[in-house]
């Protein structure tokens, strides 16, 4: 994880206070519009399809919000709609139980045809969240939702690290839902960490246990990519991330409560 999310530790340390909800409006889309959006989300989102009618109307409706809202930049690739449309769909994934679901903070999204050096970096990248925007692999998007077995997905991860981002950096976009569970989930979780860390094992990969902005990340992967897989082997975790998202992936509505 990079070095300008670690003070989120300071952050939860002091307190912080909390900024009042600024609520993004829902776009109210045409009949050809929904289907035109549901049938490219639909193609590559389990998740999207599982979603009841009314549902599914409301997870277009943010996607087409969050896009609007954003600056796509292809490197390496071709712009195409439908690429900007998938990954906003990922982002409303892993903020759909939220009021505040658009990452205020985040105008601008790097969209790369492979893996990618930083500057200075001889470490190859998927993936990553920097204060002025969020990278992803194309490739790799690609991969994290056709494989739904190794709990692996680019875009789900990094998302989560948008999330924590937007939620304790951002001055617009703050979700208090968020920003007050997320805290408990970090004091909650701290035994979990612990013994996986002491007896070297775990249903997380290793990555999670980098530091506690990758197990937050890695953990988020989990509950998206195999949320039964997650809950049978780390049920404590499981029920701690579907109070800091308001999301329950094992159910046909996703949310579990519409005003957090």
């Amino acid at each position: 994880m990079h070095p300008f999310l670690r003070k989120l530790n300071g952050i939860f340390a002091r307190g912080a206070s909390h900024a009042p909800e600024d609520l993004p409006l829902e776009a109210v889309l045409s009949e050809e519009e929904f289907n035109n959006y549901s049938f490219v989300i639909g193609g590559l989102f389990t998740y999207f399809n599982d979603l009841p009618e009314a549902e599914k109307r409301k997870f277009v409706s943010r996607v087409h919000h969050f896009k609007t809202g954003k600056k796509f930049h292809f490197i390496g690739l071709e712009h195409q709609e439908d690429t900007s449309t998938l990954v906003s769909a990922s982002a409303v994934q892993v903020t759909f139980g939220l009021n505040n679901y658009s990452l205020t903070h985040f105008k601008d999204i790097y969209i790369l045809a492979d893996a990618y050096h930083m500057e200075d970096d001889e470490e190859l990248y998927i993936g990553h969240v920097a204060p002025e925007g969020i990278y992803l692999s194309w490739k790799h998007f690609l991969y994290g939702y056709s494989n739904k077995t190794d709990n692996i997905n680019v875009a789900v991860h990094e998302m989560a690290h948008a999330l924590l981002y937007n939620n304790f950096f951002a001055q617009y976009g703050i979700d208090n839902h968020f920003r007050l569970n997320y805290e408990r989930f970090s004091n909650s979780t701290g035994p979990i960490l612990a013994d996986a860390i002491t007896n070297r094992r775990s249903y997380l990969r290793s990555y999670a246990f980098s530091n506690l902005h990758e197990f937050w990340a890695v953990s988020v992967e989990a509950f998206f990519e195999n949320p039964k897989g997650l809950r049978d082997n780390m049920p404590e975790l499981y029920v701690a991330l579907c109070g800091v998202l308001n999301q329950d992936p094992m159910t046909h509505q996703k949310i579990i409560k519409s005003e957090p």
